[in-house]
């Protein structure tokens, strides 16, 4: 069976989907301690420049908000970095995704 991430990072135009922290993806989803103790959810470009309205979450993001952030990347050489797959971007949810997205494009 080919590897279901690289399949969704083809149907999603970017270059790879990985576990494997590298410096400088151009889009992390993870989840940060704060000074407080509490844990929250980011998906963010630049860890330089968060955008509490648009890059935080206090649960963790849902699949299609996930999907939409790599869809708006636009970019073809992105590399998005998710933390935990199974977490983020679970095997069953992305199957039915990738069969969805298969299914749209025959009927087209």
């Amino acid at each position: 069976m080919k590897n279901i991430y690289a399949q969704l990072a083809k149907l999603l135009n970017v270059a790879e989907i990985t576990e494997d922290f590298r410096p400088n993806p151009d889009l992390q989803i993870t989840e940060w301690n704060t000074a407080d103790g509490y844990n929250i959810f980011v998906m963010i470009e630049d860890p330089r420049d968060l955008q509490w309205d648009y890059d935080v979450y206090y649960y963790p993001p849902s699949f299609n908000d996930i999907i939409n952030r790599i869809e708006d990347l636009h970019n073809p050489d992105a590399v998005v970095y998710v933390s935990d797959l199974n977490e983020y971007l679970p095997e069953y949810e992305v199957e039915e995704y990738l069969e969805e997205k298969l299914q749209s494009k025959h009927e087209a």
